[in-house]
């Protein structure tokens, strides 16, 4: 009932939208074949998420640069031949991940009723080339770069409910990321919305508005 009156519908992108854990660990594969290697494609994953939330909770600094510089981190922790240049490389594939199979259609739908927008943790020129593979134009795209923060931080949700006009009420946020989007969107008073994808376990705290497995479901839910 709580999602009866919103007018807009914004998204994380990347683990939401986009296939965030297959094109990191499709473009380390690349990486590594170059040089006759090969790694533990999901541990590595992991590590360099962790690098990379150690760094987003820092002063601001560009995402191409952090995601860089977690990736050098966590090949060197798991003793890779990996330097500066595939960390570089690493950064400036991220454009080029592709949406997850449903993403296209349910955007696509919901289009029809909703204003949508997108809230990452993501530089600008990076975010303008991926949503060239999304194929809906977006009312709304708000990035780190143009808050100058991270989310958590409320910063970019704030600017976003600006940048829309409407009442946080009448503004569903949609994500992937718990930690990263659910409680602070839910505590500037947006709708939330779960999308599970593959992931069981989530924080009790905040209930989402409404948990889908994934955008299918959610396209289904409003018609």
């Amino acid at each position: 009932m709580r999602l009866r009156d919103i007018e807009a519908i914004t998204f994380d992108c990347y683990g939401t939208l986009i296939d965030w854990g297959g094109g990191a660990q499709q473009t380390l594969r690349e990486l590594l074949t170059r040089r006759g290697e090969r790694a533990d494609e999901e541990a590595f994953f992991q590590a360099w998420e962790r690098a990379q939330r150690a760094r987003l909770e820092q002063r601001y600094t560009p995402y191409r640069q952090i995601a860089a510089e977690a990736f050098a981190e966590a090949a060197a922790a798991q003793g890779l031949s990996l330097g500066e240049e595939d960390a570089r490389a690493f950064a400036d594939s991220i454009p080029t991940w592709k949406p997850f199979p449903d993403t296209l259609a349910a955007l696509a739908r919901l289009k029809r009723k909703f204003k949508l927008g997108i809230i990452s943790n993501i530089d600008d020129d990076i975010l303008a080339e991926t949503v060239r593979h999304l194929g809906v134009g977006f009312d709304l795209l708000m990035t780190a770069e143009q808050a100058r923060a991270y989310k958590p931080s409320p910063a970019p949700f704030q600017q976003a409910i600006e940048k829309l006009g409407l009442a946080p009420e009448r503004i569903a946020h949609t994500a992937f990321g718990f930690e990263y989007d659910i409680a602070t969107a839910a505590q500037l008073g947006l709708r939330t919305i779960l999308v599970r994808r593959t992931r069981s376990r989530f924080p009790s705290m905040p209930v989402p508005d409404l948990t889908v497995a994934d955008l299918g479901e959610l396209a289904a839910h409003f018609g």
